[in-house]
């Protein structure tokens, strides 16, 4: 029963019953007037005063009904305000510290009842906002850390020793190269701060997928000629998708680059766009080390390196497949990543078709 149901239910009583007190202390004074007629005649009942008939009613009547609905009241606002005191001090004293408490619900469906398991809910999410800040604060600064070690460690190189040119050019040819890393690093991040603080726009028009498709099977051509691995473009379909250019080649790029990089040397990487009915699909599969349905769950999570026997040799800052899922969801599309059944890692992207394809 909901609360305000309860509350009209018991308001309902309380007045009946005021009114029921009222309604016999009237019956009770007329009962005793017709008494007075019938024993002493309508003359002895006219020295009754009107009046005081009255007043013996309020007073013995009106005054208890009056004193009942003031307590009942009372009792009524209490038991319906306590909820909401508890809810009050609860939330005076929530924290981080206790953000992994529930608030006790009362379990009967009412709106103090719902509002608790909205708040519970909502404890739930700052929760985990707060942990994956933390998690987002300790991986970035790790991320930065290596870098920034060997422009320190270099610099002190430089400093010590008496350096030829040729050795000069190498220790500034390395400190550029991890200058570079800090850049890209940066740039990620601040990318993903965008899409938290919900300030990632793209723009929306046609652009022709099979026509990017081909180009990022061009460049990955390139990526994995060092280590061997085989790009083929089994099927390509002319779709026409609905979106941001540049956004729509860096989400292709990071998937490519994340298939070479987790990959064997020798291995392949296939790629296949399909026209469905509304929207377009586009599969990469790589005979890369195929990861446990737990850990796929989470590849898409910031930082996260689901190969962790190559976890120390692919270099990358584990943020490319949170951004292409970013972008992804941007399009309005989704991105997922499954094993095929001959045990060969697949990712599976979908974007919305337009009328033109």
């Amino acid at each position: 029963m909901t609360l305000r149901r309860r509350i009209l239910l018991f308001y309902s009583l309380t007045l009946s019953f005021s009114l029921v007190i009222v309604g016999y202390w009237s019956w009770f004074e007329f009962e005793e007037q017709q008494k007075i007629i019938v024993h002493g005649g309508v003359q002895a009942a006219l020295k009754e005063s009107p009046l005081q008939e009255a007043l013996e009613i309020i007073l013995f009547g009106g005054i208890p009904a009056i004193l009942i609905g003031i307590i009942g009241g009372a009792l009524l606002m209490r038991r319906a305000l306590r909820p909401i005191e508890d809810l009050t001090q609860v939330l005076e004293k929530t924290d981080v510290s206790n953000l992994a408490d529930p608030v006790p619900r009362s379990g009967n469906g009412d709106e103090l009842d719902r509002m608790t398991a909205v708040f519970n809910h909502m404890k739930d999410r700052l929760g985990a906002a707060f942990t994956q800040s933390r998690e987002f604060t300790l991986h970035a600064s790790h991320e930065l850390k290596t870098p920034l070690t060997i422009l320190h460690g270099t610099l002190e190189q430089m400093l010590g020793e008496t350096a030829s040119p040729e050795l000069l050019r190498e220790h500034v040819s390395s400190m550029l190269e991890e200058v570079q890393r800090l850049s890209t690093i940066v740039g990620q991040l601040a990318f993903l701060a965008k899409v938290d603080a919900g300030q990632l726009t793209v723009s929306h028009e046609p652009h022709a997928l099979d026509h990017l498709v081909r180009e990022i099977t061009e460049d990955t051509v390139i990526l994995a000629a060092s280590a061997g691995i085989s790009v083929t473009l089994s099927v390509c379909a002319e779709v026409t998708v609905s979106g941001d250019r540049m956004r729509l080649r860096q989400l292709l790029l990071n998937l490519a680059d994340n298939a070479v990089k987790h990959n064997v040397r020798g291995g392949s990487i296939t790629f296949s766009l399909r026209q469905q009915p509304d929207h377009a699909c586009l599969e990469i599969i790589n005979t890369g080390p195929v990861l446990p349905p737990e850990m796929r769950a989470r590849v898409f999570e910031r930082f996260f390196r689901g190969d962790i026997s190559h976890g120390t040799e692919v270099e990358g800052s584990g943020l490319g497949l949170s951004i292409a899922e970013s972008i992804a969801r941007a399009h309005g599309g989704t991105l997922v990543m499954d094993a095929t059944t001959d045990d060969r890692t697949r990712v599976t992207l979908t974007l919305p078709t337009t009328a033109h394809s």
